[in-house]
């Protein structure tokens, strides 16, 4: 006697194992429905593809990774499975675009049983698209992503053929001290490297990184400042390297402070040390007063805006007799939010040999400064793990 079709659909499941074992439990349970009409057929049809789709070879999706963490699989010459704590920023450096950087990095959430990291190293804004992943060496500057890693003693450095996605790229509103998150995942294979007699070397040990990130990601602002010196500065020409800070001077008004080099070996203490003190910083230009050292040394007798100049190799103050302050941008900063001054300066600074003697000299300095002020909550620290970002 001839299966009614609920009874077919019953057996049916009752036959149907696996996506394998589909078509012959639909043979077996239609053998018999000569009388059963097309309807019901078509409609054991559609239960077939539609089982087939929920069968064994369907794969649930992965959960997506929390906020601030990476999910790592290595293999290869190491074996790993871990989620790790995944973390980054973007170094904006002021008024270019040149050598910004961003660093995404990885850390083993128990640095204590194995101390295992990732760094990615990627020239310019880390955003959304997909990338290339080049070959890492050591203390070389690239032109492109790249990547390290370390496993315990065990140093890693990128091979080409590497990829980074990034699908979400959700920055801080402004840069300071909230943090963002950046989603997508990255692929790349890795050779250990030895230290050899001229360096790092390759060895045969290779590893595939695979990991899906969700990085908690921090934007800062850097310093662009160009200095000029010459008249007759102890040291003329121009700086090709300089650091720079914004801080109140507890009087009411601002320094902004920087220090260069004008050789490309960067020392400590720098080359020259700068001071500019402005008292009420705004848009526009200004007169750079005369200074004389015993002005500079009592914070009454401050005049509103003064430059002063410190050489490393020469013991004689440099204070300004006069000059021009021209501030082009000024973005205020807020508890959470860093902001950031704009201008240049041209200024002629006395030499003085001590408190109350001119040397007769006169050093002509010429500035283009951007420079971030820090955000009244603080100045951003470094990650927790930040270790990682150098080998």
């Amino acid at each position: 006697m001839a299966q009614v079709p609920g009874e077919i659909a019953a057996d049916f499941e009752s036959k149907a194992e696996g996506g394998e074992q589909l078509g012959a439990a639909v043979a077996e349970c239609t053998r018999g429905m000569g009388a059963v009409d097309c309807v019901t057929k078509h409609g054991l049809l559609i239960c077939l593809v539609v089982a087939t789709a929920c069968g064994k070879d369907s794969v649930a999706p992965e959960p997506p990774v929390n906020p601030g963490k990476m999910r790592v699989q290595i293999t290869g010459a190491a074996h790993l499975t871990s989620e790790w704590n995944g973390f980054g920023e973007f170094r904006d450096i002021l008024a270019t675009t040149v050598n910004d950087l961003s660093l995404m990095a990885g850390q083993s959430q128990q640095p204590a049983l194995k101390d295992s990291s990732f760094t990615l190293v990627f020239p310019g804004r880390f955003d959304v698209g997909q990338f290339a992943i080049g070959h890492y060496v050591p203390g070389v500057a690239s032109s492109g992503p790249t990547a390290y890693v370390i496993l315990d003693t065990t140093f890693f450095a990128s091979l080409p053929g590497g990829t980074v996605t990034v699908d979400t790229a959700d920055y801080p509103a402004r840069p300071g001290l909230n943090f963002g998150v950046i989603r997508g995942t990255l692929t790349f294979r890795a050779v250990r490297l030895v230290a050899g007699p001229g360096g790092p070397v390759e060895t045969t040990d290779v590893i595939t990184f695979h990991a899906r990130f969700a990085a908690h990601w921090g934007h800062y602002l850097y310093p662009n400042v160009v200095v000029t010196l010459g008249g007759a500065s102890p040291l003329v020409g121009t700086s090709q390297f300089t650091t720079a800070q914004s801080i109140f001077d507890d009087h009411g008004g601002r320094f902004v402070e920087w220090s260069s080099d004008f050789t490309p070996t960067h020392t400590f203490p720098h080359d020259i040390s700068t001071e500019l003190r402005i008292l009420a910083p705004s848009v526009g230009t200004f007169t750079v007063a005369s200074t004389t050292p015993t002005q500079f040394a009592d914070t009454s007798l401050w005049p509103a805006i003064y430059a002063a100049l410190f050489y490393r190799d020469d013991p004689r103050l440099g204070l300004s007799t006069g000059g021009t302050l021209t501030i082009t941008q000024l973005v205020e900063p807020t508890d959470e939010f860093e902001g950031e001054i704009h201008g240049t300066l041209t200024a002629p600074m006395a030499l003085w040999t001590n408190s109350t003697t001119l040397s007769g000299d006169t050093a002509n300095i010429s500035v283009t400064f951007a420079v971030q002020l820090w955000p009244f909550g603080g100045i951003p620290a470094a990650p927790p793990h930040a270790k990682a970002w150098a080998p």
